[in-house]
């Protein structure tokens, strides 16, 4: 997938990909940063082996990713707004991954394209253009909207 280089920040801390053991578990506490967790209900929720929740859970928090209270219950931190939203994205891609799952790409290729993707995407499904632009002007939004109907 390609990246906006006017967006991007190489710097950025958040380098966990979808459909991972920490990106299901990042998921989990950023939905709700006010709910907290025992590695068992995380376990169990994510249906997850115990070991591979137990130090998932200590490399997050190791990284400063996640909260631990003082009687071991995990959760989101709320001043970690970029977490919030990168789980909502998972969401998201969840949501898309279930509406559209005809379209031949699954978690695993979010992040890969080209020649080093899993899954080959569909050539019919992708608008090819000769050269690179910006995005589109609002009036080309409605003259596309007009073209569809």
């Amino acid at each position: 997938m390609p990246i906006d280089l006017r967006k991007h920040d190489p710097d950025d801390p958040i380098t966990i990909r979808p459909e991972t053991n920490k990106a299901k578990i990042i998921k989990l506490l950023y939905l709700n940063t006010n709910l907290g967790f025992t590695p068992a209900e995380i376990q169990d929720e994510l249906d997850l082996p115990r070991g591979t929740v137990s130090g998932t859970l200590s490399r997050l928090h190791g990284e400063g990713l996640i909260g631990k209270t003082s009687d071991g219950l995990y959760h989101g931190l709320d001043h970690r707004e970029d977490l919030r939203r990168f789980a909502q994205s998972l969401v998201s891609l969840d949501t898309m991954l279930s509406r559209y799952p005809e379209a031949g790409i699954d978690p695993d290729d979010v992040e890969q394209t080209g020649a080093s993707a899993k899954t080959e995407i569909p050539t019919d499904r992708l608008q090819e253009r000769d050269t690179p632009r910006e995005e589109p002007t609002p009036e080309e939004w409605v003259a596309a909207e007009n073209d569809e109907a």
